[in-house]
C-alpha cells in the first residue's frame, strides 16, 4: 500500500515574490479594497472603515523598514526549508490541497471539491498587469507563480482511486482531466457587512490560464522548478455559498488519507497545504488557533475553528485544516518552522505567514 511520509504547509501569498521595498509599494494597493473582512465577527469593511475599527495598538504598530527586512527573510528562510525538505524526502507523488480563485472555476461552476486527474497539466507563465502597483511588483508577482513553461506530470492512477473511495465515502466531489483553451467568468465576493451582504462581483476576461497560482506556487518554489509528479485536490474555500465547513474540511482530510492507504501501489506520498493562514487582514488569534491544533493533533479544536474567523483569504486555512486531517492518524508530527504576521499598513493588512513540515 501507499504510504504518507511528508506533510508540508506553505502560505503562498504575493508578498513571497517581492522584496521589503516592493512589500511597502504592494501596500498601497490595500487603500483602494473595498472587501476587507476584519475578526472577529467577519465583518466587510472598507480601507478607511477598517481603519477606524482596529485598535490603537494596531494602527500604532511600527511596519518600518527594518521591520519589513526581518520578515521578508523569515519568509524565505520559511520556504528555503520546505523546499530542502521535499528535496530530501524526494517523494514519489506530492499531493496538493488547495484552492481557486477565478482561474479555472467561476460561478458557472463552482464545485465545493473537485480533483484533477489528467495526464499532466501546463503552467503557463502569466503576463503582467495590475493598475493599482509598480511595474516592477506585479512582474515579480507573477513571475513568482510560475516563469517557466512546462507541463507537470500528474498521478492519474491515484486521481481515480481518490474519486472512487470518495464517492464510496460519502463525499460527491467533481472530478476533470484536461484543461480548457481559456477560462474566464464572474465571481462573487458575498461576505457579511454591517448593513447587508457585500455585493462585490468580479469579472475574468477569457484568457490562457495553466495550473492555478495555489498549485503553481508548490512547482515553482518548493520544487524549484522542476516539474515532480503531483496530484492537484480543490477545496472551494473562499466563495460563499456553497464553500465546505470547517469539520467537512477536516473530514476530507481524513478520507484523503484512507484512500492514500488504500491505494496498491509501494509509492511514496507528500501531502502539501497550499495558502493561507489569515488575510487580507491578519488575525493572529485565528492563526494560533489552528497552528495550536495542529501541533497537538486535536481534532475538535481544528473542526471548532469559527466560520466567521474564515471569510475571504482567511478561508485558505482550511486548506491546512484538511491537512491536519490527513496527518491526525500518521506518525508524522508537525514543526512549525516560521510564522510571520506581517502588518502592512495601518488597518491591520498583511496577512500570517506561516510555513511547517510534518515528518
Amino acid at each position: 500500500m501507499a504510504k504518507i511520509v511528508l506533510g508540508i504547509a506553505t502560505s503562498h501569498s504575493p508578498m513571497l515574490a517581492l522584496n521589503a521595498d516592493q512589500w511597502r509599494r504592494y501596500a498601497t494597493g490595500d487603500l483602494q479594497h473595498t472587501g476587507l473582512v476584519y475578526p472577529p465577527a467577519g465583518i466587510s469593511m472598507t480601507y478607511e472603515e477598517g481603519l477606524a475599527f482596529v485598535p490603537d495598538e494596531i494602527r500604532n504598530r511600527d511596519i518600518s523598514d527594518e521591520v519589513f527586512e526581518k520578515q521578508v527573510a523569515q519568509c524565505q528562510h520559511g520556504i528555503a526549508e520546505l523546499a530542502k525538505t521535499i528535496e530530501e524526502v524526494n517523494p514519489d507523488v506530492t499531493v496538493i490541497i488547495s484552492d481557486d480563485q477565478d482561474e479555472w472555476f467561476y460561478e458557472d461552476n463552482m464545485p465545493t471539491f473537485s480533483i484533477f486527474w489528467g495526464d499532466s497539466v501546463p503552467i503557463i507563465p502569466r503576463p503582467d498587469g495590475d493598475s493599482l502597483r509598480d511595474a516592477d511588483v506585479t512582474s515579480a508577482i507573477t513571475k513568482g507563480y510560475g516563469d517557466v513553461a512546462m507541463d507537470v506530470p500528474v498521478q492519474k492512477d491515484l486521481g481515480r482511486h481518490l474519486i472512487d473511495h470518495m464517492i464510496q465515502n460519502d463525499f460527491d466531489v467533481a472530478h476533470f482531466t484536461y484543461v480548457k483553451e481559456s477560462y474566464g467568468g464572474k465571481v462573487g465576493r458575498r461576505y457579511m457587512r454591517e448593513d447587508g451582504e457585500l455585493d462585490l462581483v468580479r469579472e475574468t476576461p477569457p484568457k490562457n490560464q495553466g495550473l492555478p497560482h495555489g498549485y503553481a506556487f508548490v512547482v515553482k518554489r518548493l520544487f524549484n522548478n522542476q516539474p515532480r509528479t503531483i496530484l492537484p485536490i480543490f477545496e472551494n474555500t473562499c466563495y460563499p455559498p456553497n464553500q465546505p465547513t470547517v469539520r467537512r474540511s477536516y473530514k476530507f482530510g481524513e478520507e484523503i488519507r484512507k484512500a492514500i492507504e488504500s491505494w496498491d501501489s509501494d509509492l511514496r506520498v507528500a501531502v502539501v497545504a497550499s495558502g493561507g493562514m489569515s488575510h487580507f487582514v491578519v488575525d493572529e488569534e485565528m492563526d494560533w488557533m489552528v497552528l495550536d491544533g495542529l501541533k497537538n493533533k486535536d481534532a475538535e479544536a481544528l473542526q471548532s475553528i469559527p466560520r466567521e474567523r474564515l471569510y475571504s483569504a482567511a478561508s485558505e486555512t482550511q486548506n491546512w485544516i484538511a491537512l491536519g486531517g490527513v496527518l491526525h492518524d500518521t506518525d508524522l508530527n508537525m514543526e512549525l518552522v516560521e510564522y510571520v504576521p506581517v502588518y502592512r499598513t495601518p488597518a491591520a493588512t498583511g496577512g500570517g505567514w506561516a510555513f511547517a513540515r510534518w515528518q
